[in-house]
């Protein structure tokens, strides 16, 4: 019995602790966050992982190019008649590099007002070289993973496949709009479209999303863990049930 509940504090001991790192695993400005995680998560996927995955070796001969704001198109480049304009995400990356080689992009956001903490690593191997010639704002549009330099007018592509997005190297901001308007719109279509062809079968869609979030699985969980929780109480009732 003082065995299993000595098993029990130690898991919960554990749990708490993991938490409590992650928790402080923060800092007050990205530049910050950078000089004191960066170095460490980089080194985390050299000897952790398979350093291949991520464009490495296994050198520890790690350093980092400068921090660079990432912003991303406002609502208004989705509409006409308006201003197009690019918003700050408030995510700050930069480029990992390896024996001077840039390998791979390393990120941090604000969490919450002031709290910075860590965001993404990992990217493919074109854009870390990319990242170095910004000389502007870096603009990403998402949902085609591209990259763009922009200067208040024009935007530059980074990578080829911002390039194949665009049709060329640099874009204006006004033809950038009507290309996100034009594309918002397909997508739009294409909803609609899919609505209208699957109208037969959508009773049991909405059925299978109803279900699928159902809390079933969180339910299970408690259970679980209520049950496990008991166990050395039963395991001590039984015991002194058949002492008596």
């Amino acid at each position: 019995m003082r065995r299993m509940t000595g098993l029990l504090i130690c898991c919960v001991g554990l749990l708490a602790s993991t938490t409590t790192v992650s928790a402080e695993m923060t800092e007050s400005s990205a530049e910050r966050f950078a000089d004191a995680y960066f170095y460490d998560i980089v080194m985390d996927h050299i000897q952790g992982d398979d350093p291949a995955n991520y464009h490495m070796t296994d050198s520890e001969n790690i350093s980092f190019g400068p921090l660079l704001e990432t912003y991303v198109p406002s609502s208004s480049c989705y509409k006409t008649g308006e201003t197009c304009t690019f918003a700050p995400t408030k995510e700050y990356v930069a480029t990992v590099f390896q024996d001077d080689e840039p390998v791979n992009v390393i990120g941090t956001y604000e969490q919450a007002a002031g709290t910075y903490a860590f965001s993404t690593f990992g990217s493919d191997k074109e854009t870390p070289k990319a990242l170095t010639d910004v000389k502007g704002d870096l603009v990403k549009y998402s949902e085609a993973s591209a990259w763009f330099d922009f200067d208040g007018d024009m935007l530059t592509a980074l990578t080829s496949n911002t390039k194949q997005m665009i049709s060329g190297d640099e874009i204006s901001t006004e033809a950038f709009q009507v290309l996100l308007v034009e594309e918002n719109e397909s997508i739009e279509g294409d909803a609609e479209e899919g609505m209208i062809g699957g109208a037969g079968d959508s009773s049991s869609v909405h059925s299978d999303k109803t279900e699928s979030n159902k809390p079933t699985s969180n339910t299970n969980r408690l259970i679980g863990f209520t049950v496990l929780a008991i166990l050395p109480f039963g395991y001590w009732f039984l015991k002194r049930r058949k002492a008596t």
